[in-house]
């Protein structure tokens, strides 16, 4: 975000640098519970299906319980019938 104003003294060009920044996307998931966090994860870029599949395969279904609930966002990577076959599994239930 770069300022569009500026002021300088009369008769002079405002000078100023601009960062040349490489925006990175980095992504948190975790599964939250009544007790606090567990299963937290970091991906380097945006999540898409396969990263979320991975997640719920290798991250969270290890720390599910029969009879537990999980609740998704209705973002696209959640979405998949896999992620449901996976989670449901584990004994767990989708909503």
């Amino acid at each position: 975000m770069v300022r569009l104003y500026g002021r300088s003294p009369r008769g002079q060009r405002l000078l100023d640098k601009v960062p040349l920044a490489r925006w990175q996307t980095t992504t948190f998931v975790a599964a939250l519970r009544c007790d606090g966090l567990t299963a937290p994860t970091v991906l380097d870029g945006p999540i898409n299906g396969e990263w979320f599949l991975a997640y719920v395969e290798q991250g969270l279904c290890p720390t599910l319980k029969s009879g537990e609930i999980v609740v998704l966002e209705w973002l696209g990577s959640h979405r998949s019938t896999r992620v449901r076959d996976a989670i449901e599994a584990c004994g767990a239930r989708l909503s």
